[in-house]
């Protein structure tokens, strides 16, 4: 059998096109989403974001605005630039908490802030307002947990206190310091 050139010319056809099918398959499987999604790359962007989680009444849980919010895929979480969250207690007494930067869960319940966090909680009838600065702060938002284990000072009226390491329970009302405990305690005056 004689090969001649007019029969090699459709099985180089062939051949050429099976190899930029299979280049093709390659190519394609490198830049899928799931491909994507495995680099740490944003996938949104978004300016003036405020995000409002409402609780069973219909009334606001809770909110969360931030002046730039850059979203990520491959963790299902996203950062914040100067970000504010708050959140009215059961008694009535809003708290809030600013920083410069946060990252957040992708339901917003969960959110760790770092850098001048400065957690506010308003005056009610029977407390003074409370403030507190630290340079990190984990907030559990459905548990009514914050939690940081940095330096952290808390002022309540003219009461003062420093430490290392805290624990604040907004349900129970109660905040725990964890260690080199400092401090002066203004007791209340009862009438």
């Amino acid at each position: 059998m004689k090969l001649r050139t007019n029969n090699l010319l459709p099985l180089l056809i062939v051949l050429f096109l099976a190899g930029l099918t299979l280049w093709l398959r390659f190519a394609v499987e490198q830049t899928s989403p799931g491909a994507r999604a495995s680099s740490h790359e944003a996938d949104a962007i978004v300016e003036n974001l405020k995000i409002v989680q409402y609780g069973v009444s219909g009334t606001p849980a809770y909110t969360m605005s931030a002046r730039r919010m850059v979203h990520y895929p491959d963790g299902e979480s996203a950062e914040l630039e100067l970000p504010h969250f708050e959140k009215r207690g059961a008694d009535g007494a809003t708290m809030s908490v600013t920083a410069r930067h946060a990252r957040i869960s992708q339901d917003a319940g969960d959110a760790r802030f770092s850098g001048d966090v400065l957690l506010r909680r308003e005056a009610t009838a029977d407390r003074p307002a409370m403030l507190a600065r630290t340079e990190y702060l984990h907030v559990m938002a459905a548990r009514d947990l914050l939690r940081t284990d940095r330096p952290v000072t808390i002022t309540e009226g003219n009461t003062v206190f420093s430490g290392i390491g805290m624990e604040l329970n907004r349900a129970t009302r109660q905040f725990t310091l964890l260690s080199q405990v400092r401090g002066t305690y203004d007791a209340i005056k009862r009438k």
